[in-house]
């Protein structure tokens, strides 16, 4: 079988017999695995000036001498041996250089015939489809020649595409630190696997300088030009990529290579030495190369899958014509589009039906969303948090036109018992009050939801006393506040159950009318902050002297004893520190309950959820425990000066969107939160493109 090359665009399953004349000059191969490179999509969607039609493309491949059994990777070059290049040890520039899969048919078929001289015998190795990376392996070895890379080299490398990512594997070989500049979050990603174990940091800008080398490694003239200006004074610069056509580089930027004094080294096509010890750095490098294999496809897929080799998206596709050579191991490719959720434990049987309706969020549309973000006519990341929140909104939506047309805000009150201890600078009839100011509207939530448009909801969670009916009010109280944990726990295990449902009631069915693309949620309660503190010190392991904060404003003689009595609670209570049910029942309260399950509820109705600061992010914690999926729902509004805050962010991997030096609480941070939440969504769908706007693309 081979697979011709007849046009622009068209390519001819032939399952013919290749008789090619074989002589002392020449060997026929079984072709088992052959690569598809770039360099072939580009020549089947264009053709060149120089490939006579029709030809059999590919020349990154391993194959088999049937003759001998001996496995064999191919330099793909012919060189004359007799012009001033070949005499110099440079056959790779011959005069007259044949290129098989180009002058002479290549590896898209399950036979070649190639020069002896171009055989390159290889180890038998567990996965030998991945000897098809020599010969780019071996185009990095060529370029490396003229470098100076060594143990603790600065590298910089632009383009973080199979290319870039093998420079920087063969530069960590080396002992490098290889930078990679890649602007494309889906690649980065992809990249992770590979990077892991390696001094390869991959990311899409970076402000370090003073490069010892610098790498071009994709076709971009922005790429180009980043490069050149991050290499120091007397270092080095090679050209591993051509850039895209007609492209235009100025003499301001080009004057650098005068005034560095720098070293500047083009890069082509490798010599044979190169691929002898490329293929040697696969055999060793193996769990590394299976993650640039994008998958092993068959022969017929080859036509289908070059617009995709084009785009710059993929690693590398692998054709198998290994029909009957016994070689087992291929890698396992990811099916497109599949969700991995983090497992959690148990969750008693009342809550599963809660739990089960949070869905996993789709990574695939993640690295959609940052692609389009990143495309938006800006430099990379110059919208700061609006970035990543504008993503996060398009992957909760699995839309990238995300929408926000209602938005509700739910501040859950409860009374704590640990106000006895003297934990707070407010006496606890103070959350009494501060409800009915919310429901009289002069509290600062009313003022911030009636300025953001946002409609408020007041929960009454276990306030003392009680509250006359009213529009704002849902009346969910669970008991006339919780016990004083410092002596015992907060509330039994079925008024923590309680506490949860009442939450999610709150927030109702995905079905119900009331359902908000974007929900905020706040607190009060006299005492809250020690028991958000409890909790969070219970989840994360942290000692509550590095956690605890001064709440309503306690001096420093009370912010001492609000450590003593953290540290008192949590010794006599020893709550399990990945039971949420547990935490809640023994230090927690009942708003922070409430908020709880409102948070499972709005995440299972897939709206997007915005914490406030201490106290809505602790119990957005207890969430996370019985439902890590959540996290894919929560935004975490903004940065409070309550230490304890961070630590809870941290061990569910947010970030704040503000940082405006507040400690209220009531929510007024999520308020201002969702307002820039409006305004990601339509950066998101309004925003043009580079390409949109007409402005020239950036790396």
């Amino acid at each position: 079988m081979k697979l011709s090359l007849l046009g622009p665009g068209k390519i001819q399953s032939e399952y013919v017999a290749i008789d090619d004349p074989v002589d002392s000059a020449n060997v026929r191969l079984k072709v088992c695995y052959c690569a598809i490179c770039r360099t072939d999509a580009k020549m089947w969607e264009q053709g060149h000036r120089d490939l006579v039609l029709p030809r059999v493309l590919g020349h990154e491949l391993v194959g088999i001498e049937e003759e001998t059994g001996n496995w064999y990777t191919v330099w793909p070059g012919q060189a004359c041996g007799k012009c001033w290049y070949c005499e110099h040890d440079r056959e790779n520039l011959c005069d007259t250089m044949r290129i098989t899969g180009f002058h002479r048919d290549g590896g898209f078929a399950d036979t070649v015939v190639v020069p002896r001289v171009s055989l390159v015998p290889v180890a038998v190795i567990e996965s030998p489809y991945l000897y098809c990376f020599s010969e780019p392996v071996a185009c990095i070895f060529n370029g490396f020649a003229n470098l100076s890379i060594g143990r603790g080299t600065k590298v910089i490398i632009y383009g973080g595409g199979v290319l870039g990512l093998l420079a920087g594997l063969v530069a960590a070989s080396l002992g490098a630190n290889p930078v990679v500049v890649e602007w494309s979050a889906e690649k980065i990603a992809k990249a992770q696997p590979l990077v892991g174990n390696t001094s390869i940091k991959v990311c899409k800008e970076t402000v370090e300088s003073d490069f010892d080398c610098g790498i071009n490694a994709c076709d971009s003239s922005a790429a180009f030009s980043l490069c050149l200006t991050k290499v120091r004074k007397g270092g080095q610069f090679a050209y591993f990529s051509g850039v895209r056509k007609n492209e235009e580089i100025g003499f301001n930027l080009l004057n650098l290579v005068h005034y560095k004094e720098l070293e500047v080294f083009g890069s082509y096509g490798p010599r044979r030495e190169h691929v002898v010890e490329a293929a040697a750095f696969c055999a060793s490098h193996q769990d590394q190369l299976a993650n640039l294999v994008e998958a092993i496809v068959q022969p017929e897929m080859v036509q289908s899958l070059m617009p995709e080799v084009l785009s710059g998206r993929s690693f590398k596709y692998i054709i198998d014509f290994n029909q009957s050579v016994p070689v087992a191991h291929k890698p396992v490719v990811a099916e497109v589009g599949a969700n991995s959720s983090r497992p959690y434990a148990a969750v008693p049987g009342q809550l599963k039906s809660l739990v089960k309706k949070v869905l996993p969020v789709a990574d695939d549309m993640r690295l959609t969303a940052e692609k389009k973000i990143d495309l938006k006519a800006k430099p990379l990341g110059a919208l700061g948090r609006i970035e990543p929140l504008a993503v996060t909104l398009s992957v909760i939506q699995h839309s990238l036109q995300p929408t926000i047309q209602q938005r509700r805000m739910f501040v859950f009150a409860g009374d704590h018992g640990i106000v006895e201890e003297g934990v707070s600078a407010y006496p606890a009839k103070v959350t009494v009050q501060m409800v009915e100011n919310f429901l009289a509207g002069g509290a600062a939530i009313n003022v911030f939801c009636d300025f953001y448009d946002i409609d408020l909801t007041v929960v009454d969670m276990g306030v003392k006393d009680s509250f006359a009916p009213h529009p704002l009010l849902i009346d969910k109280k669970v008991a006339a506040g919780t016990r004083n944990f410092a002596i015992e726990q907060a509330m039994s295990k079925g008024e923590a159950l309680l506490s949860i449902e009442y939450g999610a009631q709150v927030i109702g069915s995905g079905n119900a009318a009331s359902k908000a693309e974007i929900v905020g949620l706040g607190e009060m309660g006299i005492g809250n902050t020690t028991a958000a503190t409890a909790v969070i010190s219970a989840v994360t392991g942290i000692a509550p002297a590095k956690l605890a904060g001064r709440g309503t404003g306690v001096d420093n003689e009370g912010l001492q004893r609000k450590v003593e009595i953290l540290e008192k609670a949590l010794s006599l209570h020893r709550p399990n520190s990945e039971d949420g049910l547990d935490i809640l029942a023994k230090v927690g309260g009942f708003e922070l309950g409430g908020i709880c399950g409102a948070v499972l509820a709005a995440a299972g109705n897939g709206s997007c959820v915005v914490l406030d600061g201490l106290i809505s992010t602790a119990a957005g914690l207890l969430a996370y425990l019985l439902c890590p999926d959540v996290a894919g729902y929560l935004v975490a509004g903004h940065k409070s000066v309550e230490q304890g805050q961070q630590a809870a962010l941290a061990f569910m991997g947010l970030e704040p969107v503000l940082d405006m030096d507040m400690r209220l609480g009531e929510g007024t941070g999520a308020a201002m939160t969702m307002q820039v939440a409006e305004l990601a969504a339509r950066v998101m769908c309004d925003m043009a493109s580079f390409a949109e706007a007409g402005v020239d693309e950036q790396l």
